[in-house]
């Protein structure tokens, strides 16, 4: 809670001297006025007239009491204000020298409370900012760190199949033919992560534009669901597509949702453990269209929920290739509803682990 401004002993002091005194000197303005009125003498006049302002005229008297003590105490509280504000400036002088990063935690009247307040919004400001920073720095560290370690693995192996064959370390041209196909298998998975890289990096950068044309959700869905028959019906899978109406109509940037629901139909496909059906649903409604993408494989644990949509984040416990992910699908297919103006979220349970779209309709 803010503190009020507190007034040092010659602080109070002044303002004591400077009440009295302004009505003392009205007191003096007053027997000037009176004593000057009449012919007679200074002291004639001011007995003679006082004794008339009494008898016949005392409201006078109290009106004008009243009007000094008011003009008095209007004196003395710009005193006071001024006093307030040359403390308001010591202290922020200090808190831009000692420490930007703490609020001024004071209050004082209302006009000069605004200053203190703006103050205080600038500090917030500049320490989300720094926040932000800090967490931007930290955010390009990790990216570094597991593109490296992304990177470094299949390249270590590629660089060790080719180092066996180039020093003529192999029985037959069987052997060599086994070398070269391991080492373009890991050059792949290298350029399906640096594609995924490239693909991230436009996604977030703030002058990436759409493509916005009007087109059929449910015959895109339709579409993929045809794409990805054969995928699926090799992991023993069935693609099941539903869109309420039949006939969606929206508009959006067809390669990119295109994109979106290739990494999640894909992420179903690699990561629904035990799945035997992957549904594409669509349902309009007044202003929105509900995209979902399902799957009633092992569900995804609670406390990883939070963390899929994370760049190279994995469920699994280590950073094994067996399902050939990068850990970007899921970051790049929510930077992209994103940038349609949506939303996406994922639900987990026994039942069915479902990723949720939401897209304005135009």
């Amino acid at each position: 809670m803010n503190k009020r401004i507190k007034l040092s002993v010659g602080e109070k002091g002044v303002l004591l001297v400077e009440g009295i005194g302004t009505f003392l000197l009205f007191q003096i303005i007053n027997v000037i006025l009176i004593s000057s009125i009449g012919q007679n003498n200074l002291m004639a006049n001011l007995q003679t007239n006082w004794q008339t302002l009494t008898a016949n005229k005392l409201w006078v008297i109290v009106v004008v009491l009243a009007l000094e003590i008011f003009l008095t105490y209007l004196i003395v509280i710009s005193t006071y204000h001024n006093l307030e504000l040359n403390q308001i400036k010591q202290v922020l002088q200090k808190t831009a020298a000692d420490n930007l990063t703490k609020e001024v935690n004071i209050k004082v009247n209302h006009n000069l409370q605004s200053i203190v307040d703006s103050f205080n919004l600038l500090i917030s400001n500049m320490n989300r900012r720094a926040e932000e920073q800090k967490q931007s720095e930290k955010s390009k560290d990790e990216l570094i760190s597991n593109v490296s370690h992304d990177i470094r693995t299949p390249l270590t192996s590629v660089i060790g199949y080719l180092g066996l064959i180039e020093s003529k370390n192999y029985s037959d041209l069987g052997q060599i033919l086994k070398y070269t196909h391991i080492a373009y298998k890991k050059s792949q998975e290298m350029q399906n992560l640096v594609n995924s890289l490239f693909e991230y990096a436009n996604v977030q950068h703030a002058t990436s534009r759409l493509n916005m044309t009007k087109f059929d959700m449910a015959q895109m869905l339709d579409q993929l669901s045809a794409d990805f028959e054969l995928e699926a019906n090799k992991r023993g899978m069935e693609i099941i597509v539903n869109s309420t109406p039949n006939k969606i109509l929206m508009k959006g940037d067809t390669e990119k949702l295109g994109r979106v629901f290739n990494n999640l139909i894909m992420n179903a496909l690699k990561y629904g453990k035990g799945a035997t059906h992957i549904w594409l649903t669509a349902e309009q409604k007044e202003k929105e269209v509900v995209v979902t993408v399902a799957n009633n494989g092992k569900p995804i644990p609670e406390d990883s929920l939070k963390h899929v949509f994370d760049r190279f984040y994995r469920v699994e416990d280590s950073r094994s290739k067996k399902t050939g992910g990068t850990g970007l699908g899921l970051a790049i297919a929510q930077s992209m509803v994103q940038l349609h103006g949506g939303t996406i979220a994922v639900t987990s349970d026994d039942e069915r682990t479902s990723f949720i779209s939401h897209f304005p309709i135009s």
